[in-house]
């Protein structure tokens, strides 16, 4: 069977444990796919931290494991 162009363009990730259909190849992408805004996030992908600094470079990958968290004041 094969892909659509559309079926190709999209991969499937973990995201919080949640599988998602997205279009997004990097971390920075994703955060603007999901809505996400700001740099108060840290972005993990397959239990590796990932630094801001290398948001736009690092490649997502069909099957991947991304975790996002953003810190909380409280106690």
């Amino acid at each position: 069977m094969q892909k659509t162009a559309a079926q190709e363009n999209v991969i499937a990730l973990a995201v919080n444990g949640e599988r998602r259909t997205v279009r997004a190849t990097s971390p920075r992408e994703l955060l603007a796919e999901l809505d996400l805004e700001g740099e108060f996030f840290a972005v993990a992908v397959n239990r590796r931290v990932i630094p801001k600094t290398r948001w736009n470079e690092a490649v997502l990958r069909d099957g991947d494991s991304v975790e996002i968290v953003t810190p909380r004041q409280g106690g």
